[in-house]
């Protein structure tokens, strides 16, 4: 099953309302783009942020000196963190609609990328494909860090699994209409998401952890045997 066309739907009709509970940055996304920082303090580093949501991070990233970029495949998530940046003094030029499984970027572009609680919307064989364009765009020794839900998280444990589709959620989300969205979430344990990611498509797992109901993925670009030749 390909889920991306639900997923935007689901993260359109949220909109705005999205931003209004997703307002603090997690200590570990902090934590890393410091680390970073500290690694190369002379470089201005360039970072992806692959599925920026409402914007938090890009603020973040721009407030501590990063070359930040950042793509969503829902418009009215990538409206709301343009208008954030506006709002900051930026354009919002350097945010785009995109899928991150066909990234509209040329290779070897990003030192580093972020990807914050989404690829827990796709099923593994998609996780691959947005592996692939990571890996592409990514520059030789570039990090990328990625965080998951947990099965264990308090919304996981509240929404309707999938009769069918296993470690498939469905977690709803109520509009301020009472309406109910409902979104889609592969969320296996992080032994089994470990066992399809320790190495993929020229990305090193070097650390993964479970942190409250966060899975976090620490990966770097290894260099490919024939750039070891030179």
């Amino acid at each position: 099953m390909d889920p991306r066309n639900v997923v935007k739907l689901a993260y359109d009709s949220i909109g705005s309302e999205f931003g209004k509970k997703r307002t603090n940055t997690w200590d570990f996304v902090v934590d890393w783009l410091k680390g970073l920082i500290l690694k190369q303090p002379a470089n201005n580093l360039k970072l992806l942020i692959a599925g920026c949501g409402n914007g938090r991070h890009v603020k973040l990233a721009n407030d501590l000196g990063f070359d930040v970029f950042a793509i969503d495949i829902s418009p009215n998530m990538v409206s709301a963190t343009i208008q954030s940046e506006i709002e900051n003094g930026r354009d919002g030029s350097n945010i785009l609609v995109s899928d991150i499984c066909d990234l509209p970027y040329l290779d070897n572009e990003f030192d580093a990328i972020l990807s914050i609680a989404v690829l827990h919307h796709l099923p593994f064989d998609l996780c691959e494909n947005a592996f692939c364009e990571f890996s592409r765009v990514l520059s030789t020794n570039g990090e990328v860090l990625i965080s998951c839900w947990d099965p264990s998280a308090p919304s996981v444990v509240k929404g309707e699994r999938d009769e069918e589709q296993k470690n498939v959620v469905w977690v709803s989300w109520t509009l301020p209409d009472s309406s109910i969205v409902s979104r889609y979430y592969h969320v296996p344990k992080i032994d089994v998401r470990i066992k399809h990611w320790k190495e993929i498509h020229g990305l090193v797992c070097n650390h993964f952890e479970l942190r409250n109901s966060n899975q976090l993925f620490y990966f770097s670009k290894s260099k490919l045997p024939d750039e070891l030749k030179h």
